[in-house]
């Protein structure tokens, strides 16, 4: 037999098998976003999903509102849920049926990356929940010090012209030096070398986990061998963090819990926590420097955000300023004047409904067969999801959903009065910025208040304008000049 014709006969058998399983593919009957569902053409969808995201999900939204449809990955499909329904019905599915911890580990690749042991226990999103949260009127008057510091290195101090500035280095900086105020407290969050750590920490765990999602199944656990940036960024900055623990725990051996000048800070309570749960004080150090993965990667894109807002709607930093003045005159920089600050959460909360940080969120793997809300049948293993944008640009939700209005949640508080629906931090099926449900973003109460401290000390301090219309978002830079202030102006700016 010829050879050409043993390779016809085998590209037939693997056409037939892929048309078979193509076929009998369960998830076939839901219809596909983005491109087709047909054997190989469906990576071309998977690549339209990878470079516009939102514009696929707005095209389910509109197509298949209320029920679910399914956009291409690489390794498999997503089922995306749309409705208010939808939503809801994902976040009270109980773990055995849609579980988190299966998706977030194939989705970022974590147990890869950065191993299995990090994985095996998640205290401390318990202490992210309720301590640390419950500490954060304690907690924030150190953030509010280190404030100053954190944003002279990485913003221009000269006053005597406008500066060209990248905005989210300098934010990635700032916030890395805050958050480490916060969490493993001074000198530590000075150390230029342990801030360089977090950064590349953060930043290498995203990009590890695209490199990942890229690789077939096959080969990635070959890849991750090679991916050796992120595991060494997190056992250096464990070992900046462990003399610290030695050290801490020694005095609390000599004076008990109440020792003198115990500090308030993460590690602090981390360490509290962990004594109950056997929990070495390496896993304790490693789970302080992961912690700013979280804090780092989702503050910085949703500060790097509202600045370009900022720099091209120069007609709302007179209002953020004159409100960040009034209240900062009447009760100092203090989380009293920081909860006042609405006009200052309004617009950090709509740059987050207008530029989401994740097309997705509430993402779970079924644990079995399940048939959705809508009647969709989902097969045990699939990946389904909520989508952000189209929950946030739809009208229904938001009257003129496709205009940037600074101060719309703001003018809702005044109108009708404050309520939990219009803060930052407010979880719904129409606001999904911190996802939704149990699962919901633990930190997002200390996120917010460090986002409205930080930008409410930026209009105070510096003048910001984009170098061109919309320039921020297209060129990543704006235009920032420190201000000559007035008498009343240093009252209010100085910490």
């Amino acid at each position: 037999m010829e050879v050409s014709t043993l390779l016809y006969a085998f590209l037939i058998l693997v056409v037939a098998r892929l048309f078979i399983k193509w076929y009998s593919d369960p998830l076939r009957r839901i219809p596909v976003v983005g491109g087709t569902s047909f054997p190989l053409l469906s990576y071309l969808a998977a690549l339209k999903f990878i470079r516009r995201p939102n514009d696929v999900l707005l095209e389910g939204h509109a197509k298949y509102h209320g029920s679910a449809f399914r956009v291409g990955m690489l390794d498999r499909w997503l089922v995306v849920v749309s409705g208010l329904d939808g939503v809801e019905d994902l976040r009270r599915r109980p773990e055995n049926e849609l579980t988190l911890s299966v998706a977030s580990n194939q989705l970022l690749q974590r147990e890869r990356i950065l191993g299995s042991e990090i994985l095996q226990t998640h205290w401390h999103a318990e202490v992210l929940k309720t301590t640390f949260t419950q500490s954060i009127p304690t907690i924030l008057p150190d953030l509010i010090d280190e404030l100053p510091s954190a944003v002279l290195r990485n913003l221009p101090t000269a006053t005597d012209g406008w500066q060209s500035v990248e905005v989210k280095p300098a934010v990635l900086g700032i916030l890395a030096q805050l958050n480490s105020r916060v969490f493993v407290g001074l000198p530590l969050c000075r150390n230029q070398d342990y801030l360089k750590l977090a950064i590349d920490f953060t930043v290498n765990t995203m990009k590890d986990a695209q490199t990942m999602k890229l690789t077939p199944q096959l080969f990635r656990p070959l890849v991750a061998r090679f991916l050796t940036e992120t595991r060494t960024a997190l056992f250096k900055g464990r070992t900046y963090i462990e003399p610290l623990v030695r050290a801490r725990r020694e005095k609390i051996n000599q004076f008990g819990n109440d020792w003198p000048d115990k500090p308030h800070d993460l590690l602090q309570l981390y360490m509290e926590y962990a004594a109950d749960k056997n929990a070495t004080d390496e896993m304790v150090a490693q789970r302080a420097f992961h912690t700013n993965f979280a804090a780092i990667f989702t503050a910085t894109d949703n500060m790097t955000n509202t600045l370009c807002h900022l720099a091209s709607s120069p007609e709302a930093i007179g209002p953020l300023r004159a409100e960040a003045e009034e209240l900062i005159a009447s009760y100092g920089w203090t989380k009293d004047a920081i909860d006042r600050m609405w006009k200052a959460e309004s617009f950090l909360r709509e740059s987050a409904r207008l530029h989401t940080l994740a097309p997705f969120v509430i993402t779970r793997v079924a644990m079995r067969d399940l048939t959705l809300v809508d009647g969709t049948f989902v097969p045990k293993g699939t990946l389904v999801a909520a989508a952000v944008a189209p929950a946030h640009r739809d009208s229904n939700n938001y009257p003129q959903a496709d205009v940037f209005d600074p101060f719309r949640f703001s003018r809702q508080r005044e109108e009708k009065g404050a309520s939990a629906t219009q803060m930052f931090t407010h979880t719904s099926g129409k606001w999904l910025a911190f996802g939704h449900g149990k699962h919901a973003c633990p930190g997002r109460y200390y996120a917010a208040d460090e986002l409205k401290t930080l930008l409410s000390y930026i209009v105070v301090n510096y003048d910001i304008k984009a170098d061109r219309p919309n320039g921020g978002f297209e060129t990543g830079k704006i235009m920032v000049r420190k201000r000559q202030s007035s008498s009343k102006e240093t009252a209010s700016s100085n910490i």
